[in-house]
């Protein structure tokens, strides 16, 4: 019997992957959701309006609900912490209400900022402290699910990059400024697991296949700093890396507090699933190809 997944967030950068991987399961029927980007084949929800999510579960009936949807811009959250809240909590609140109703599988998409980057990498065990508020509304969604859901995997996961001419990841922000000539400022002293999207949503999917439950580290195979990814990343896109300039965090004055020595363990993922996750240069070898392909269609007009 097919299940139907629901992944609410499905026009974003992240949802759009989970999307691919999961259309080209026929074990599921793949459904997905849009509330900025307009998408034809989405059904429009708002987390924040319970008629419009009431309307999307009554016509889609998920099995399982994929909830990639958040505001993830660290320094807004921190400057406008009722909006946060309300989008990041009480609209997963809502979310999970139906969930619950409808007796859904829920998979949440979390992050490391749940941890203070005192003592990184961390496991799934290891306890919480957010020093930021986006950390700390992450968090506070991942409690709503434990208490409000049986079913449920929480993945944990940072720093996704990927080729989308449609995202600010940290890769496509590297690639448009270097391309530019215009140089970057990059901490040397944030170290975390960057992650590659389509890597993630695979794995993601591969979850649902075996019903992995409980909370989950799902990051790429490698801990490194910042400064030393985008370097890498320079070097695999041929671009000039010179022009990434290394900063400790304190310099940039951002108002929100940032995990320094964080990461993510992925014992757990590999011994359940046993996948091992990409590490950064088979990441951005992906990149590249894109990248590659992109400049050749540019060039001749397609």
């Amino acid at each position: 019997m097919l299940k139907r997944v629901l992944i609410v967030g499905a026009s974003g950068f992240l949802g759009k992957e989970l999307y691919k991987a999961f259309k080209l399961n026929t074990y599921y029927e793949t459904y997905g959701t849009y509330f900025k980007n307009e998408m034809n084949s989405f059904e429009y929800l708002s987390m924040m309006q319970l008629d419009s999510i009431k309307s999307t579960f009554d016509k889609v009936r998920p099995n399982i609900v994929i909830i990639t949807s958040s505001l993830t811009n660290v320094e807004y959250c921190e400057a406008n912490k009722d909006e946060a809240y309300e989008i990041n909590v009480i609209g997963i609140k809502n979310i999970v209400g139906f969930c619950k109703k409808y007796n859904c599988r829920v998979v949440y998409i979390s992050t490391e900022y749940v941890f203070d980057g005192k003592n990184g990498p961390y496991d799934e065990e290891d306890a919480e402290f957010p020093i930021n508020y986006y950390g700390k509304t992450k968090l506070e969604a991942e409690k709503i699910i434990k208490s409000e859901i049986k079913d449920y995997l929480i993945a944990r996961t940072t720093v996704i990059y990927g080729w989308d001419l449609n995202s600010k990841n940290f890769i496509m922000q590297l690639i448009n400024n270097l391309s530019k000539n215009k140089s970057m400022k990059i901490p040397n002293d944030q170290i975390s697991s960057p992650t590659y999207c389509n890597d993630l949503s695979m794995i993601i999917e591969k979850s649902c296949d075996k019903d992995i439950k409980g909370v989950i580290n799902v990051v790429g195979n490698d801990v490194i700093d910042r400064y030393r990814f985008a370097v890498r990343a320079a070097e695999i896109l041929e671009l000039n890396k010179s022009l990434l300039i290394p900063v400790k965090t304190i310099s940039l004055g951002q108002i929100a507090s940032r995990p320094l020595n964080a990461g993510l363990k992925v014992d757990k993922l590999i011994s359940l699933l046993k996948i091992k996750p990409l590490g950064i240069d088979e990441g951005l070898k992906n990149v590249k190809l894109n990248h590659d392909k992109y400049k050749v269609e540019e060039a001749y007009g397609e």
